[in-house]
């Protein structure tokens, strides 16, 4: 498992379970019983991962599968948000107080 590095800029890779997840909470939504099917996978999907993969900024091709407690220190060093977490445009990368 790999550390992240305070001084550099990463972000939140989309993973292939990721899109499967949004694609079957989409697909649930046409069922019945799908609508409560759905908000449970939107619910458990979180917690279940236990390794995040990320990026550099400067270095897009490189991926680095961290501990979701390591992402979560360092979302919070950066002040990320859940949605600001997958932007991977520099500019949009809050720089940590001095």
């Amino acid at each position: 498992m790999q550390t992240l590095d305070q001084e550099k800029f990463y972000y939140r890779r989309i993973t292939s379970l990721d899109i499967i997840t949004i694609l079957l909470i989409i697909g649930l939504l046409f069922f019945e019983r799908g609508f409560i099917l759905s908000l449970l996978l939107i619910v458990v999907h979180p917690f279940s991962q236990s390794k995040i993969l990320v990026s550099d900024i400067g270095d897009k091709s490189t991926k680095l599968w961290v501990r979701k407690m390591d992402w979560n220190h360092y979302r919070k060093e950066h002040e990320l948000g859940p949605l600001m977490q997958y932007r991977s445009q520099r500019n949009t990368v809050h720089m940590k107080k001095a």
